[in-house]
């Protein structure tokens, strides 16, 4: 199995089918042999059902969270590399090519930068494009000593078998953290390349994220990783 991506889902039946169409159209172009892993993260409406009949694998995880459900996704992913993006359509997964064409470099994460790729007009709200983001990455830069312009950026793709070699801890939208300062912390190569962020494709679901919360989490979380994280040896 060359590629698992790994797709986390809360209620987003507007959209996750037109995320795997898109997983699975990209798989079959680039001839890639992989395996598209959606993680139901408790959905009460026809998520589950539309991955089912699209014949997607669909694994259900029972802890709450952002970070939860893709450690989850992690964890069964049987390709050499591993791919991560949102089901609500923001990331567009015809962009694997982009990710796929840069396997053979050395890295071990390889990040999207939408502040490089672009942000569609109201793709992400004026909180987060220019204060929140842009602080968070200037911090994550300070404390572990790398040059990304979009830490918190959620298409991305590994190697399997870095993150086998990690052990992570978050079960919220901190993990997105967590995966950027271990891998750094670990003297793993972190590679960014362009994205483009689209408006999010939901009609009747609404965003997960929690401004303030999940801003002063991933603050506070930071400090700890900087002054109390011990790398594997």
């Amino acid at each position: 199995m060359d590629l698992s991506i790994v797709i986390p889902c809360l209620n987003e039946e507007d959209t996750v089918g037109i995320c795997i169409d898109k997983c699975l159209k990209s798989l079959k172009e680039l001839g890639i042999e992989g395996e598209v892993i959606v993680v139901d993260n408790g959905s009460v409406d026809n998520s589950r059902n539309i991955a089912i009949q699209k014949g997607i694998r669909v694994i259900d995880c029972k802890t709450k969270g952002y970070g939860a459900t893709l450690r989850e996704g992690f964890a069964n992913a049987n390709g050499t590399y591993i791919m991560m993006g949102d089901a609500d359509n923001s990331y567009d997964f015809l962009a694997i090519k982009d990710f796929w064409a840069l396997k053979n470099e050395d890295f071990a994460m390889l990040i999207g930068s939408r502040f490089r790729g672009g942000i569609e007009k109201d793709a992400m709200p004026p909180l987060h494009k220019y204060f929140g983001t842009p602080f968070l990455t200037l911090l994550t830069n300070i404390l572990f000593g790398i040059k990304i312009t979009d830490s918190q950026c959620g298409m991305r793709m590994f190697r399997k078998e870095a993150l086998d070699k990690i052990k992570f801890d978050c079960t919220g939208m901190e993990f997105a953290t967590e995966l950027t300062a271990k891998i750094s912390m670990n003297h793993m190569k972190i590679i960014e390349i362009p994205i483009k962020l689209y408006k999010d494709g939901r009609i009747k679901g609404k965003a997960h994220i929690r401004p303030w919360r999940d801003g002063l989490r991933h603050l506070f979380f930071m400090l700890k990783m900087r002054f109390f994280y011990r790398p594997n040896p």
